[in-house]
């Protein structure tokens, strides 16, 4: 191989590994890779909190109902209240406080009458907070970024390798 198609073979592997990880991160941060949801997406964050703590609950949508229960999959009853509703629009972030006992709790958000909805999920612990400054996503993406460095840097020490010998 000449060193200039070894440059466009280096340069075209570090930008599929940087497409890769950018798109890894987006699956990951929530929607579809959670199901199906009608295109309405809702978030709860942060994920975990201590007793008495504040989550905000977002989603892309107006005019929704939103739920908070206690349980991983709860569901409301027949005629249960939801914990708040939003005004029509195209968004809504609304703040919650835990104050029920530490466990998880299922948030969810819909419009009535529609398949307009979706759920998330958020932990309360009975102490303080975990560490969760680094957290598995974060660094499989450091990793996939890490890598492409390095490719880009042996890339970069072969071409000059080449290119002095020729």
């Amino acid at each position: 191989m000449t060193p200039r198609s070894t440059s466009r073979l280096g340069a075209a592997l570090i930008g599929a590994i940087a497409t890769l990880a950018l798109s890894a991160g987006l699956a990951l941060a929530h929607p579809e890779s959670e199901g199906e949801h009608g295109g309405c997406i809702v978030t709860a964050e942060p994920g975990t909190i201590p007793q008495g703590g504040e989550f905000t609950v977002e989603g892309n949508f107006g005019g929704a109902s939103i739920f908070v229960m206690p349980g991983r999959n709860a569901t409301p009853e027949e005629d249960q209240a939801p914990d708040a509703t939003t005004p029509p629009g195209s968004s809504f972030s609304v703040t919650f406080t835990a104050t029920g006992s530490a466990g998880d709790l299922t948030v969810l958000a819909f419009i009535d009458a529609t398949e307009c909805g979706d759920t998330d999920h958020v932990t309360v612990t009975a102490g303080t907070l975990p560490n969760t400054a680094a957290n598995d996503q974060t660094d499989e993406l450091a990793a996939i970024v890490g890598l492409a460095l390095l490719g880009a840097a042996i890339v970069a020490a072969r071409t000059r390798s080449l290119a002095r010998r020729a």
